[in-house]
């Protein structure tokens, strides 16, 4: 259940998702509040895809296009951030602020670091050795996550246990 400071995090964040889109100029239509409700409830980092096909079931009313061009909009005026790590799908990390993703090459599952790494004081340091000034930081670490790493081991351990088949000379 949802607590009165989580409902109010969630609130703000709906809030500021449908304040981009008007001073973009675009029409805050039922599909797009739904969007931008969608987006501030959820700590995933969906696809365009995956925000689709949820709307779509209690709003059959909304399109793709609606879908893409919303969340293009949000991107393009950094409401929410772009995610691409070679995968087919763009994922959207609806935190913009300065944060880490762990992101796992083998299941595609993102996830937001919050343990003690402060990436301002990365763009400090940018700053100060090059002269950069920092816009905003995103930082991915990709690798492995700690279930499809012991899914692989088992996987080595299976093949590693069978018997090999000599070819005959």
């Amino acid at each position: 259940m949802e607590t009165d400071v989580e409902s109010s995090m969630t609130q703000a964040k709906n809030d500021r998702l449908l304040q981009v889109l008007k001073q973009a100029g675009l029409r805050l239509t039922p599909q797009r509040r739904a969007i931008c409700t969608w987006l501030a409830m959820t700590d995933r980092h969906p696809s365009a895809y995956d925000l689709y096909e949820d709307l779509a079931l209690t709003h059959p009313e909304i399109s793709r296009a609606t879908v893409y061009n919303t969340l293009n909009v949000l991107q393009e005026l950094g409401a929410i951030v772009e995610i691409s790590f070679g995968s087919d799908q763009i994922h959207y990390d609806t935190n913009p602020e300065p944060h880490v993703n762990l992101i796992c090459l083998r299941c595609h599952t993102i996830i937001d670091f919050r343990g003690q790494l402060d990436v301002n004081l990365l763009g400090e340091r940018v700053l100060h050795e090059t002269g950069f000034q920092t816009a905003a930081a995103k930082v991915d670490l990709v690798g492995f996550c700690a279930e499809c790493r012991a899914q692989r081991l088992a996987e080595i351990r299976k093949l590693a246990s069978q018997p090999t088949s000599r070819q005959p000379d």
